[in-house]
Order: C-alpha cells, then sequence, then structure tokens
C-alpha cells in the first residue's frame, strides 16, 4: 500500500517519514508538505489559487487524487493541527468536503491536538531519550492534548525556544512509540488505530505471552 500524507508542512514531513515507516514497514509513506494550515473555504466559497496552506488547496489535490490513484494500492491520509479549532466540527467539515468529490480518494483524516508536539509530549520515554536533559517535571505535569501553546511549552521543556520543529521532529520521529498504549495522548492513539485500521495492520501488542514446555514428570521404572 501506498500512503500520502498530506500535512502542513517540513515538520510534519519529517516526522512522518520517521515514524510512519516504523509503524507500517512493508509500506511506501510519501509525504506532502504545504505551506502552513490554511483553510477551509466557506460554503460557495472558492478556493484562492494564491494560498498554499493544506486546507486552502485540500479541495483540489483530493480532486486529483481521485481521478489518479488506485484506490486497492495508493490512499491519502490528512494530518492536520487542531490549534484552536473545535475538533468534532472541523472533522464535520472536512467530512462534508470529501462527501463533494466525485470521485473521491480512499481518506483517512487525523488531527493532532492542539499541534504535533502533542504526540511528543504523550511519549515521555521517547523524549528522554531524545532530549535527555529536558525539564522533567514539566513534561510530567503537562496535561495530555490540553490548549496550552503546545509547540512553545515542548520548547520550553526542551529549553529550545527557537521554535526548531524541523530539528524537533527530526529528533523525536524514530523514538516516538508505535504502540498506542505507551502514549498518553489521546489524538496519538486515534492516529495510531486509524493507520492500522486503514491498511489492515493489527497494532502491536504491548506484551507477548511466552509459552514454556512443562516435561512430564517422570515414572519410577518399570511402570508406564
Amino acid at each position: 500500500m501506498k500512503l500520502h500524507f498530506l500535512v502542513e508542512g517540513p515538520s510534519e514531513v519529517a516526522f512522518v517519514e520517521r515514524w510512519a515507516t516504523r509503524l507500517l514497514p512493508g509500506h511506501e509513506i510519501r509525504a506532502h508538505p504545504h505551506q502552513g494550515k490554511g483553510r477551509l473555504p466557506r460554503v460557495g466559497e472558492k478556493a484562492d489559487p494564491r494560498q498554499r496552506g493544506l486546507l486552502d488547496q485540500l479541495a483540489a489535490k483530493l480532486r486529483g487524487f481521485g481521478r489518479s490513484l488506485d484506490p486497492q494500492l495508493e490512499r491519502v491520509v490528512i494530518l492536520v493541527d487542531a490549534d484552536a479549532d473545535p475538533c468534532v466540527e472541523l472533522l464535520r467539515r472536512l467530512d462534508e468536503l470529501v462527501k463533494g468529490i466525485s470521485p473521491a480518494p480512499t481518506v483517512l483524516f487525523r488531527i493532532a491536538i492542539e499541534e504535533l508536539e502533542a504526540f511528543y509530549l504523550g511519549d515521555l520515554a521517547a523524549l528522554a531519550k531524545a532530549f535527555p536533559e529536558h525539564d522533567r517535571e514539566a513534561a510530567r505535569q503537562y496535561v495530555p492534548d490540553s490548549i496550552c501553546g503546545t509547540a512553545e511549552l515542548f520548547g520550553k521543556i526542551i529549553d529550545d525556544g527557537g521554535l526548531n520543529k524541523v530539528k524537533w521532529a527530526e529528533a523525536m520521529g524514530p523514538r516516538v512509540t508505535t504502540n498506542p498504549a505507551r502514549s498518553r495522548s489521546p489524538s496519538f492513539k486515534k492516529l495510531v488505530s486509524g493507520l492500522t485500521e486503514f491498511v489492515d495492520v493489527k497494532p502491536k501488542s504491548s506484551a507477548k505471552r511466552t509459552y514454556r514446555h512443562t516435561p512430564r514428570p517422570k515414572k519410577p521404572d518399570g511402570k508406564r
């Protein structure tokens, strides 16, 4: 299966290319960056071709994919930040957009709440490996998927106030868990379950049961 990830920008590309290939080995991952999130046009409003954000161009991109992709071999994943948008309302509008496209590709929508950095802060073990000197207490106090300026908070926790998101993604992508049971982020858990179901792959179990053979006790000589 070939998955086309439509994402907001280069940091999401850096994360997806390093993380999704670990979650879905054997599947081809291609990430398509845009110039930020953008916004969905209102009903009856035409998209401005000068605006290059993910949501600005989404309808046109999905129409193109609908005409060109083989739905049995290629599918589309939209990964977008919630930011301040209500998650339920954003998903409703995205679903309506797809219903208006014919033919439409097979699409999965997933939302990072509030931002991609919520996935990083949801995995404290990965954070410790990527940034050993981070502020552990501040990381533990973070409420998963809270609206708190997640990117700025992540920068403060790792003592990098420059919003070097690509650098962060390059460090966290190879380390963030592929096991949803090991993450504190509800939106990350939904991303994993959605992707594994999307390509008919079962999520990894958090533990494997080990079976050992116990030999029968020997009987006295001459008896069977």
